[in-house]
């Protein structure tokens, strides 16, 4: 017998106030699972979104001003953060 059939047959012998019971129950689980799955859709939308954003932006820089920004960043962080003296590369 499978859930669903156990379940049916214990809603057919149960009395209305605890089948109420359930019923509000399942639908305010019900609810929360299909705004779980809006708020993951939203979600993983907007980061999607955000990117693509981004790199349309990134499409509008020209090729020669990427190429006048640091490229040791990484490594001389300090400097361009704070002006501490350049390390070495």
């Amino acid at each position: 017998m499978t859930a669903r059939e156990q379940l049916l047959r214990e809603i057919e012998q149960a009395p209305d106030s605890l089948v109420n019971t359930v019923l509000d129950f399942y639908l305010f689980v019900k609810e929360r699972q299909q705004l779980q799955g809006e708020a993951v859709l939203a979600a993983s939308s907007g980061i999607v979104g955000l990117l693509k954003d981004i790199k349309d932006i990134q499409t509008q820089v020209p090729q020669e001003e990427w190429d006048k920004l640091p490229h040791d960043g990484a490594v001389n962080h300090d400097h361009y953060l704070y002006g501490v003296p350049k390390l070495e590369e």
